[in-house]
């Protein structure tokens, strides 16, 4: 009886120990389970935080970048406005100019007008046709309104470009109506590259949209995201959307996993995004972590096996060594086929007793080498380093260590090594797991080779950024920053350089902008000077952001950007002395576009001409056109002008009350980048009154003043030029010299009044029969000359002189005198009679007095 007792004493207790060991061993293996899934969680929630912190920090950068942009546009297209609207049209073009040298090539596609009606009426590409604008967002949202203020519209496929671009507009006002819209259209692909930036990855996206979600620029896949938007879910869309933030999304592009992080523009509805790919940096995390879950859970299921054996081993006591031979041989079992690295090790002297065939592919030794080994042959650490490392993890109470193990290859891994007691037939060993945390430590490294990515970022920009404590002392600053300020470090840190405000006043250090972004003040491209010790001022927009997420206004540690825009402000300058010269010039200016359409007068064109700057504004030059030159000479012009690239010479043009002025012009071409013309500037001054002197001066020296015929001067000149001709051509040139017969009996009788009449009405007589080729003059006394160039036969000149006799013998009538006389004519012909003039008038006259001894009233050749 008493041994019944014992035994069924020794029954429950071994069921006790039993249940004791199988406790123990499942508060083991979930301890350990829930270790790793922490440690896992842990693991993972640092690395999605450090992403979501990279792209907030790219996206900071980058708002900044894109903030500058869309200032530096709208500073441009309010001076583009302003130019325009106050009609000062040549300082509009130069602005046009300076624009886009000042932009890469390929930034700025346009730069437009739009009339108050909606039409297009200037185009730095040139207007080949009438395009209506009026039914375009970007001019609609100013139509009819006074607001000044810019509008930054979705991408348009534009009519004239023919491309798509990013409309920046803002009305012209005149006088306090609405006159049109000015617009600035920019590229998408010039933002793109902006945003393309050397520390994105292959799945990395950066994105300028606007508050609607509308895609302005992509750094890739832009094509397709011309005309489309973000999902409207997003947390960033949305005129009441935060201004900042970071959210886990797939992407609607490419349905890749990434995190997001926006920001809002301060001033301009405008967010920038950046998205950050998971699967480049969560992808092998994820698959090491999975792999070490599956690892440890059939570890788990081992030591939860071994505990049941032991409990089986400990009720069955009967069958002890029966039991404890199926447990090695189940223990067996699972040891060699568990893909976790297992080790068995001998305390004593860190020989390896055993290995499981993960270990031996693992480490890259035969088996039986391995077994030959010591763990200090693998563990690449001296024994105090190890001894270190087990006290550093006691006191941090962790279930493992951390060992650098060097594989058969040479290659050094860094394992957690999860250690404990165990006895194997009586023999007490440590039954090790090594689990390969090296992907782990390399996406580690990977993350650390990240933030130096984005210091070196901070370093190389090209801005001025400086970061100021809560106390406002200049906590760090970059290169770029000294360079602009002019300054080194220790005058950067002492606020040693003068700082002007817009007006020049000297500001106190209190007053600075760094101070200012200190005490929690914004800036928003506030315009400040430098006065650098080389005497230099330099003129910055500066722009402050508070680093504190709630609390704005008090102090706090803040980021400073400034840029250098000193030539912007001296291209300003130069615009308005440019301006001034052009208005104050004496002669008449007048500038065309490429279509030859005027878009600039000065003062003194209307002065000359009578109109006004509005009336010639989109006009041609043709206004100006008086009739008097042919096609000919205005196509002469132009080939002048389009292979010289400049005209000068004399024209008659007309002024607006009709009266006709003659001008010396001038007139220059203006290439293009591409040498096609791009402007037309003419500077003229009206010649009128000297050349109405010449013409009197030339007309006396030249003209008969009784009969208002050519003279002996000027017939001998024309009979030069057409011997000439002729002598070219192998013609002839017949030459009819005249003298009145009964001429003087008139003078004696009736006075020379009459006698001058009379000379005067044969003048007018003999210009009625001519050619108006021919030439009539009067030599002197009752002489004329008559030349024919070129006689269309040869009896012509015959004829000529029978026509000459047969009109001069007709009666005249001079006041209320009837008056008979006839003339006797002589011809000579060039070249068989002379062959220069003198000698061709001398045989004229010897012929035409061989007429006169032949009775009068006839003619005779040479």
């Amino acid at each position: 009886m008493l041994s019944k007792v014992i035994g069924r004493t020794r029954f429950t207790r071994l069921h006790i120990a039993a249940t004791a060991v199988l406790v123990l061993a499942i508060a083991f293996s979930g301890a350990y389970w829930w270790r790793l899934l922490d440690t896992q969680a842990k693991l993972h929630e640092k690395t999605v935080n450090q992403v979501a912190q990279r792209a907030l920090q790219l996206t900071e950068a980058m708002a900044g970048q894109a903030d500058t942009l869309v200032h530096l546009v709208d500073f441009t297209v309010r001076h583009l406005g302003d130019d325009y609207g106050n009609g000062e049209r040549g300082a509009f073009a130069a602005t046009v100019e300076t624009v886009l040298n000042a932009f890469p090539a390929g930034a700025v596609l346009q730069i437009g007008i739009i009339d108050a009606d909606g039409y297009l009426v200037y185009s730095n590409l040139g207007l080949r046709e009438r395009v209506f604008l009026g039914d375009r967002e970007h001019f609609k949202v100013h139509a009819g309104s006074t607001e000044d203020r810019l509008f930054i519209s979705k991408p348009v496929f534009g009519r004239v470009s023919k491309t798509w671009s990013i409309q920046f507009t803002r009305p012209i006002i005149v006088n306090g109506r609405f006159a049109g819209v000015v617009v600035l259209s920019l590229a998408p692909e010039y933002v793109s590259g902006i945003l393309a930036g050397p520390d994105l990855g292959e799945d990395d996206v950066a994105a300028l949209v606007d508050i609607e979600g509308s895609y302005l620029s992509r750094n890739r896949d832009l094509a397709n995201a011309m005309g489309k938007a973000v999902p409207a879910e997003r947390p960033f869309v949305g005129a009441t959307a935060p201004v900042r933030g970071t959210v886990r999304a797939i992407a609607a592009f490419d349905k890749v996993h990434r995190t997001f992080a926006w920001r809002r523009l301060k001033i301009y509805p405008l967010v920038m995004v950046v998205g950050i790919g998971e699967a480049p940096i969560l992808a092998a995390l994820d698959a090491a972590m999975d792999d070490e879950r599956q690892r440890n859970l059939l570890g788990i299921a081992i030591v939860l096996l071994l505990a049941s054996g032991v409990a089986a081993l400990l009720v069955r006591a009967s069958s002890r060594q029966q039991a404890l031979a199926e447990s090695e041989s189940r223990y067996r079992g699972f040891f060699e086929t568990n893909t976790a690295v297992k080790l068995l090790i001998d305390p004593a002297d860190g020989r390896i007793v055993d290995a499981n065939r993960a270990a031996v592919a693992f480490y890259g030794y035969p088996r039986d080498q391995l077994l030959s080994l010591r763990i200090a042959d693998i563990n690449c650490l001296p024994p105090e380093e190890v001894k270190a490392e087990m006290a550093r993890a006691r006191a941090e109470q962790r279930l493992y260590f951390c060992f650098p193990h060097r594989l058969a290859s040479g290659a050094i891994h860094q394992v957690e090594v999860y250690s404990g007691p165990v006895e194997v037939n009586g023999r007490p060993l440590l039954f090790s797991i090594i689990h390969d945390i090296t992907p782990r430590i390399e996406l580690e490294r990977r993350l650390r080779e990240s933030e130096e990515l984005h210091r070196t970022l901070f370093e190389t920009m090209a801005e001025g950024v400086l970061l100021t404590a809560p106390d406002g002392h200049i906590m760090n600053w970059n290169d770029a920053a000294l360079r602009i300020l002019g300054v080194d470090d220790a005058s950067l840190i002492n606020r040693r350089a003068q700082v002007v405000d817009a007006t020049g006043v000297p500001l106190a250090a209190a007053d600075f902008p760094s101070a200012r972004a200190a005490r929690g003040e914004e800036l928003e491209h506030v315009l400040f000077g430098i006065q650098r010790d080389d005497g230099q001022t330099i003129w910055t927009t500066v722009s402050s952001r508070s680093l504190c997420r709630e609390g704005k206004g008090k102090p706090c540690a803040a980021v400073v950007s400034f840029s250098d825009i000193t030539p912007l402000i001296e291209a300003e300058e130069s615009l308005k002395l440019s301006q001034s010269v052009f208005d104050a010039a004496g002669e008449g200016i007048m500038v065309t576009d490429a279509h030859n359409r005027i878009v600039a007068v000065n003062p003194a064109f209307a002065a000359i001409t009578g109109y006004t700057r509005d009336e010639a504004i989109g006009k041609t030059p043709s206004l100006l056109a008086s009739g008097q030159h042919d096609t000919a000479f205005y196509q002469a012009m132009w080939h002048r002008l389009l292979t010289d690239g400049r005209w000068e010479g004399e024209i008659a043009n007309r002024r607006k009350n009709g009266t006709t002025f003659i001008e010396w012009l001038k007139i220059t071409v203006i290439p293009d980048s591409s040498g096609k013309p791009r402007r037309f500037v003419a500077l003229f001054s009206d010649v009128t009154e000297r050349k109405q002197k010449e013409e009197r001066v030339w007309r006396q020296a030249n003209y008969d003043v009784l009969t208002g015929l050519p003279n002996r001067q000027l017939l001998e000149d024309r009979l030069e030029r057409a011997m000439a001709q002729a002598h070219r051509r192998h013609a002839q040139v017949a030459l009819l010299f005249i003298d009145l017969d009964r001429f003087k009996p008139v003078n004696d009788t009736f006075g020379h009044a009459v006698g001058d009449e009379l000379l005067h009405q044969v003048g007018q007589r003999l210009e009625n029969i001519l050619r108006d080729e021919d030439t009539v003059a009067r030599l002197g006394g009752d002489e004329f000359v008559v030349v024919l160039p070129d006689p269309r036969s040869a009896e012509a000149p015959d004829r000529t002189a029978e026509k000459i006799v047969a009109v001069l013998s007709e009666p005249f009538r001079v006041g209320e005198h009837i008056l008979d006389i006839s003339c006797s004519v002589g011809i000579a012909l060039f070249p068989r009679d002379a062959d220069h003039a003198a000698a061709l008038i001398e045989r004229a006259d010897t012929a035409m007095y061989a007429a006169k001894e032949a009775g009068r009233a006839t003619w005779k050749k040479a």
